[in-house]
């Protein structure tokens, strides 16, 4: 099966799991290891110098993994897109970031609430320039080997902590007026810059791939956004200052993808009532259970939403049946090539049909 005859298949199953009315349908992407060449971490390189360098690092890691899953007929694209941590999912407005080993974080630039009223959008801000001069440079390192992916953001309460740091959990308290301003202009600014992200990303069927298991959503779709300000409030908080702005900004959408954590899900019954939500992708957390063996919190907590779980192809053997009344997009970590065929011909036969 060629990359185009595989894309029209998984688009085809993707417009069929979105619309579809009833739960008990499935999709998957089955991950096959493969040996693939070290990526130096982000702050070893200059990327006003060597942007182009770490991208070719990126490239070559992971062609190994598409190689190994040539001819397998799941539910993901074979995509990349410019990835450098935090920067470039929140420091486009105009922030510094401090790059580490095992983190990345932007440099708040708001020390007050007088400093909103001189922050802007501005595509020549550093980190900006360099998400488009990568998106740029992977096009032209095209080969029909692999799709431009939509890279997602931040919704306005992640990236106010971004750009504000953690004063803003007092703000809530201290200084709601400007905590409102804060976030109705990042309704506005998230609005620009996603769709700057949109246009740099491949136009497919109408629709994109997004970094969201490299599966494909309709084009108009938002995402894969995040929140994970919010766990470290109340769901009052969340309530008064999250919800209202994310659903202005779903509003100007056709569908959401957004994504959770599952350490902490008290917002979450809350966040699962947004417009337009079309997939909610509820990751696993170092210490915590792994969701897919965790389903009975998960479901009470996620309303009736298509999910997206992450498992073992032996957990999702274990734990499927549990998800009959769910549409899910399984991201299967699988032992070797056999095992990944096996899964999908699985998840096929359990799946109602698409």
């Amino acid at each position: 099966m060629g990359l185009d005859e595989h894309i029209d298949a998984v688009v085809r199953r993707a417009k069929a799991f979105y619309s579809a009315t009833t739960p008990g349908h499935f999709l998957v992407n089955a991950h096959v290891p493969a040996a693939a060449p070290p990526i130096p971490p982000l702050y070893e390189f200059d990327l006003d110098e060597q942007l182009t360098e770490y991208l070719d690092y990126r490239l070559a890691g992971r062609r190994p993994g598409w190689r190994a899953k040539e001819g397998l007929d799941d539910d993901c694209i074979p995509a990349l897109w410019p990835e450098c941590g935090i920067g470039d999912y929140s420091a486009w407005l105009g922030m510094e970031v401090v790059l580490q080993e095992d983190t990345c974080l932007a440099v708040p630039i708001l020390e007050s609430p007088a400093d909103l009223d001189g922050l802007s959008l501005s595509e020549e801000t550093k980190w900006f320039r360099y998400a488009k001069a990568g998106y740029d440079y992977l096009r032209s390192r095209k080969d029909g080997s692999f799709v431009l992916a939509v890279r997602g953001t931040m919704m306005p309460m992640d990236v106010a902590n971004a750009v504000r740091g953690n004063a803003l959990f007092t703000d809530f308290l201290l200084e709601p007026e400007f905590a409102h301003r804060l976030m109705a202009f990042l309704v506005e600014a998230i609005d620009w810059y996603y769709r700057h992200l949109r246009s740099w990303a491949d136009e497919i069927a109408g629709g994109h791939v997004f970094t969201f298991g490299g599966g494909w959503a309709g084009h108009d779709c938002l995402g894969p956004v995040s929140n994970d300000a919010a766990m470290l409030c109340s769901a009052e908080v969340y309530e008064e200052f999250g919800f209202p702005y994310e659903r202005t900004l779903a509003e100007r959408y056709g569908s959401v993808l957004y994504h959770v954590h599952n350490e902490k899900m008290h917002y979450v019954p809350r966040l699962a009532q947004l417009p337009g939500l079309a997939m909610l992708q509820v990751s696993n957390d170092p210490k915590t259970l792994a969701t897919i063996e965790d389903l009975p919190r998960i479901l009470a907590s996620t309303g009736t939403a298509n999910l997206m779980l992450n498992a073992t192809s032996e957990q999702l053997r274990a734990h499927i049946d549990e998800l009959a009344d769910r549409n899910v997009y399984f991201d299967v970590a699988c032992g070797d090539r056999q095992d990944a065929e096996d899964i999908i011909a699985f998840v096929r036969d359990k799946s109602k049909p698409l």
